[in-house]
C-alpha cells in the first residue's frame, strides 16, 4: 500500500496520504500516474517469466507510453554496489524520458519536486509509478535496500540521469520516513488519509 506525504520547502511534514484513491488523484493533479496490480506468481522468476505474467498490465501502458527497453533491478541487504547506487539515485535528477517503475517485491521511497516543497511516495510491492520526462526527483531504499522492480523506457539505452544539483538532505531517508511514519500510526492510532 502505497504513502504519499507533502513536505514544505524546509522539509516539514505535511498531509499524509493512505488511501490508494486520494494518493493517485494527488499524483494526477501534479502530471504523475500511479495505481497497484495485483501480485503474482512469475514461474523461474527470471525477466521473461515476470513479463508474461504481467502482460496485459504491461501491455496497456505500453499502449499509453512509447516503451522501448524494459529492465529489471534488484537490490537486497549487503549488496556491496548499493552505496554507489544509492548515491546516484539520491541526487535529485531528471530524466529525458518517462521514468516507469512497478515494484516486484520490497519498496522504496520517491520524492518528486513540487512547486511548495516535496511530494513523498512510499511505494511497496504491487505499486507503480510513472514520473513524467523533465520532473525533478530522486528515490531512495534506505541502508539495507530490499527491492526487486521494473524499469521501463522509452530510450533504448535504458537509465540515464540530467542531475539538477538542488540539495535534498532536509528531506528524510527512507529509513527516516519509516520511522516517523510508524511514530505518526502510534500516536494518532492511523494516519489520517484526508485533508
Amino acid at each position: 500500500m502505497a504513502v504519499l506525504v507533502r513536505f514544505d520547502a524546509k522539509g516539514s511534514w505535511g498531509k499524509v496520504l493512505l488511501d490508494a484513491q486520494a494518493v493517485g488523484d494527488a499524483l494526477r493533479s501534479l502530471g504523475l500516474s500511479y495505481g497497484s496490480w495485483p501480485r503474482r506468481a512469475v514461474g523461474d522468476g527470471s525477466l521473461d517469466a515476470v513479463l508474461a505474467a504481467y502482460g496485459p498490465e504491461l501491455d496497456g501502458l505500453k499502449s499509453q507510453l512509447s516503451i522501448r527497453h524494459v529492465d529489471r533491478v534488484t537490490v537486497k541487504p549487503g549488496n556491496p554496489d548499493w552505496p554507489l547506487l544509492r548515491q546516484r539515485f539520491l541526487a535529485e535528477h531528471t530524466h529525458a524520458d518517462a521514468e516507469i517503475r512497478y515494484f516486484l517485491s520490497g519498496s522504496g521511497l520517491f520524492y518528486i519536486r513540487c512547486s511548495d516543497g516535496h511530494l513523498a511516495l512510499l511505494c511497496e510491492a504491487g505499486d507503480w509509478i510513472v514520473v513524467p520526462a523533465g520532473m525533478p526527483h530522486f528515490f531512495d531504499a534506505g541502508e539495507h535496500p530490499d527491492f526487486d522492480a521494473l524499469r521501463l523506457f522509452s530510450i533504448p539505452q535504458g537509465w540515464e540521469a540530467d542531475f539538477t544539483g538542488s540539495q535534498t538532505s532536509r528531506l528524510p531517508t527512507f529509513d527516516e520516513f519509516r520511522v516517523r511514519l510508524h511514530e505518526l500510526r502510534a500516536a494518532e492510532g492511523a494516519v489520517p488519509s484526508t485533508p
